[in-house]
């Protein structure tokens, strides 16, 4: 049985609360299922995407827009189960298509979300000094 909608939660991690600018950020997610019954959930790379905004709110990374997963990773998850994928920032920024130059973000404050698929994470603080 694929995983209803409702019985799936995502929560965005971040490794640290601070890193240095210039620094590379360990971005996480963990998907757990919150159900009664055990399903199957695709949790594939190209379904998962992390996503940076700046203080303002304005996207200012994402990993689909040059380096979208690959692969196909259809998990069977027992009830209270959670799985968890870590992933390296490089700290600058993108844009869709990867048109533009990457650009190392400046100190400040950020928000990080990471989806899989539908289902989105709730929002994570991250600060670079």
């Amino acid at each position: 049985m694929i995983c209803p909608r409702g019985s799936m939660s995502l929560t965005t991690t971040v490794g640290a609360p601070t890193y240095p600018s210039g620094g590379q950020p360990i971005l996480g997610v963990t998907v757990t299922n919150t159900g009664v019954q055990a399903c199957s959930q695709d949790v594939s790379g190209e379904r998962q995407v992390f996503t940076a905004y700046d203080a303002n709110g304005k996207r200012i990374w994402s990993t689909v827009d040059c380096f979208p997963g690959t692969g196909t990773d259809v998990r069977l998850m027992q009830p209270g189960e959670s799985l968890q994928y870590n992933i390296k920032w490089s700290g600058t920024t993108s844009q869709p298509g990867c048109a533009g130059d990457r650009l190392l973000v400046p100190a400040g404050n950020y928000t990080i979300v990471a989806s899989i698929g539908g289902l989105k994470g709730s929002p994570v603080k991250l600060t670079l000094t």
